[in-house]
């Protein structure tokens, strides 16, 4: 019931107070800074830790790329401690009396790539969660859905078919070609076209989203490129042609270092935009992927690393 209000509130929020929690996505990049800045703040406040991460237990990390996307899950924890590695942000804890790791990645696929990359070599998680915002790419996804990642694509890993100087641009006429990652069948570098989540973690998640009704969750294909996509015919042709329910900048690409060291990961996003629906941006919906993260994490941490 508790989990219950807080979301009515945060929707009351989105709906009486425009000017400050839905912007034009134009300002989109000032509204999340707006909404990230008493992350920063605290974030200063915490101790810097001393030598290198030591764990009896392998933590779980949970990812986001923006202050707006980490606020509520480093507040969630318990002896929060500040890494950092080349400039990225990492803050070990607890949660539920078990090792957590929140990165900020930072925006992008190549942000996204390196932060995790670096994650898994100095703290070895037994996890990965990518979450954060996403935009909708259909209607029946309203600001505030959650998304919880069956699979994610990259999808501006694409092959067009050739045309000449001057013959103009078909966007219809392209393949999806994917992003090369690890086979351990294979023991090899193949390109992927689409990145599976891990089938525990997507049980977990699908059984919190099963109990917690005041979450709208559906799953989903989660499309990451850096872009910020307004073209809605265009994202109708990806949702046609691949399946892709919400579009962002960062899971697949973390889903590809995650295949690449045989790191368990899934990605959970939720809407703050849709331009299906309309053209405004609510920074403040990234509380509602928080939120049900950690519900994921609890549950994770019972009913399969407890076990």
């Amino acid at each position: 019931m508790k989990k219950f209000f807080a979301l009515l509130i945060a929707a009351l929020l989105f709906a009486t107070t425009p000017a400050q929690a839905a912007e034009h996505i134009d300002n989109a990049d000032n509204a999340a800074d707006l909404a990230g800045a008493s992350a920063e703040k605290f974030y200063a406040t915490l101790p810097k830790a001393k030598g290198e991460y030591k764990s009896r237990q392998r933590p779980i990390l949970i990812e986001g790329a923006m202050n707006t996307e980490t606020e509520v899950l480093v507040r969630a924890l318990k002896n929060p401690v500040v890494y950092r590695e080349l400039n990225y942000l990492f803050v070990a804890g607890t949660y539920k009396n078990y090792p957590v790791v929140i990165a900020r990645t930072e925006q992008g696929l190549t942000n996204s790539a390196a932060s995790t990359t670096l994650a898994i070599k100095k703290f070895n998680p037994v996890a990965v969660i990518n979450q954060g915002t996403a935009g909708g790419v259909i209607p029946s996804l309203p600001i505030g859905s959650v998304v919880i990642g069956e699979k994610s694509i990259p999808a501006s890993a694409l092959k067009s078919e050739y045309s000449a100087a001057g013959a103009g641009v078909d966007f219809t006429k392209q393949e999806m070609r994917g992003t090369y990652a690890y086979d351990e069948t294979t023991k090899n570098f193949q390109p992927y076209k689409e990145y599976f989540a891990d089938k525990t973690l997507l049980n977990v998640a699908k059984k919190v989203a099963a109990a917690h009704k005041e979450f709208n969750v559906t799953t989903g294909t989660i499309g990451s490129a850096d872009w910020w996509m307004c073209w809605v015919d265009y994202t109708n042709l990806l949702h046609e042609r691949h399946g892709m329910t919400s579009e962002e900048m960062e899971t697949a690409s973390v889903a590809q270092i995650c295949q690449n060291a045989g790191v368990p990961f899934i990605g959970i996003r939720v809407i703050s935009d849709n331009i299906t629906i309309t053209d405004e941006y609510n920074p403040y919906s990234a509380k509602i992927a928080q939120d049900f993260v950690l519900l994921v994490v609890e549950d994770y941490i019972r009913d399969v690393l407890k076990k």
